[in-house]
């Protein structure tokens, strides 16, 4: 998934051809040099799966704030309708010194206070989508440019203020995450208001799919909370999937079949077969729980715990096993 630094590129110079009465001394080797990667941003997506994992995630949703450390539990507050409204061009937070309140009572609960901590954004504010080409380039910047090219028509906002962040995940495959940088400075500062930092910014969902190791490789999840659904799934440790829709009711049958018989077709042809494929439910109501035991018959259907707290268990986890 998506390290808030990256190892910069390294330039060696040609060796010096010019006749010399003596040996140059050899030249002591040259280390390569740690910056940050999100040096004049406040918060940037990257590498998930690059250690060290922040022993604190914070997940902000529609319906709640969510808060956990390592080794301890996971505490969750319901949040009244609007506090957060999860939107990529519209503000999110209706009261940001409220929320951050809030949070600062859950992080001292939970030990974090005055943390560095993963920051999980909702899936409608920070965009995920898996994008095909016919072959990458192979220096980051290229494929930086070439992300931010394809995308471009598409995206609700300027394009001088997208944050866009992308992992290769094959020679012709990438994984791309965007957002409005005023977006994301929403959640940054609310969450310094709140006595903490983000050293790590990913969409919630992205946290779900490292929550448990059965869905690193043809598990479909599927996420529902206030006014969003989210299916994913990886084949062989890597995102194959990711869609992530705006609902105006409790997400249905009719809106997750198409992400189930996709994963199918996917799991089916990759490693032969998808009889009793996990399809793991969080955040899912009854009914929709009903309709997928009942029509999807070669599926095992498995009730997680609450969205939020998913979410975060992800994010501790940090990285695919």
């Amino acid at each position: 998934m998506m390290a808030m630094s990256k190892p910069s590129e390294t330039a060696v110079a040609a060796p010096d051809l010019a006749p010399a009465p003596t040996p140059a001394p050899a030249a002591a080797p040259v280390k390569p040099v740690t910056v940050p990667f999100w040096s004049r941003l406040s918060a940037r997506f990257d590498d998930f799966v690059a250690p060290p994992t922040p022993a604190v995630a914070v997940e902000f949703a529609a319906g709640h704030l969510a808060v956990g450390r390592q080794g301890g539990s996971i505490q969750v507050r319901a949040l009244p309708a609007g506090a957060v409204v999860a939107s990529a061009v519209r503000v999110n937070l209706s009261d940001p010194a409220g929320l951050a309140a809030q949070l600062r009572s859950l992080l001292e609960a939970a030990g974090g206070a005055d943390a560095a901590v993963t920051l999980l954004l909702p899936d409608l504010t920070a965009r995920m989508s898996v994008l095909d080409f016919d072959v990458l380039p192979t220096h980051r910047q290229e494929i930086d440019a070439l992300a931010r090219f394809r995308l471009r028509k598409s995206l609700p906002f300027a394009d001088e203020q997208a944050v866009i962040s992308s992992q290769v995940l094959s020679p012709t495959r990438l994984l791309v995450t965007v957002a409005d940088r005023a977006r994301v400075n929403e959640y940054e500062n609310c969450l310094e208001a709140a006595g903490a930092r983000a050293v790590t910014v990913i969409p919630s969902g992205l946290a779900c799919l490292a929550a448990q190791p059965v869905l690193d490789h043809g598990a479909l999840l599927i996420r529902a909370e206030s006014a969003c659904l989210t299916t994913a799934f990886c084949l062989h440790g890597k995102v194959e999937f990711f869609r992530a829709i705006e609902l105006s009711a409790p997400a249905s049958f009719e809106d997750v079949f198409p992400s189930v018989a996709f994963f199918r077709d996917r799991a089916g042809h990759d490693h032969g077969g998808a009889d009793d494929a996990p399809l793991l439910l969080a955040g899912a109501n009854a009914d929709l729980e009903s309709r997928l035991r009942e029509e999807i018959p070669w599926a095992q259907v498995r009730v997680q715990p609450a969205a939020g707290e998913l979410a975060v268990a992800g994010a501790l986890r940090g990285r695919f096993a």
